[in-house]
């Protein structure tokens, strides 16, 4: 992962898009990137219906906007995972998600990655670049 997506992210409002259950989009703000160990992971309550929207309907992007002229566009499946190393490591980066749920280990807090992930980059000057994930 490059580390000028990794700065948007955590520098930049983001928004996370799904296909909502009425079959239409729906857009969200997002703000939890955390890259560990070569995915890219984000976080969110299972109460919420951008967890149900996943459940159904695993295909997302993500937009962030530099405010200047760059842009991302991350497209990606959600993978839900259970692992306590990587909701304690999402605890240590967002210390506002203790206010929210307490612990790590709060059955409604629920992390996922992106797997078959792509990103473009692109600016008002031309540039438009593609990673895909290997």
């Amino acid at each position: 992962m490059n580390q000028e997506i990794l700065d948007l992210l955590d520098k930049h409002p983001a928004f996370l898009a799904t296909k909502g259950t009425c079959g239409n989009p729906r857009l969200r703000p997002i703000q939890s990137a955390l890259y560990y160990e070569g995915k890219l992971y984000f976080c969110t309550s299972k109460e919420k219906n951008m967890y149900k929207h996943m459940q159904n309907h695993a295909g997302i992007e993500i937009c962030a906007f530099d405010d200047k002229e760059t842009w991302i566009r991350i497209r990606g499946e959600a993978k839900f995972v259970e692992s306590s190393e990587v909701k304690s490591k999402m605890f240590a980066k967002y210390p506002l998600l203790k206010n929210i749920y307490q612990n790590p280990n709060n059955p409604i807090f629920a992390v996922f990655y992106l797997e078959k992930m792509s990103v473009k980059i692109q600016n008002f000057s031309g540039r438009e670049e593609v990673i895909k994930d290997s």
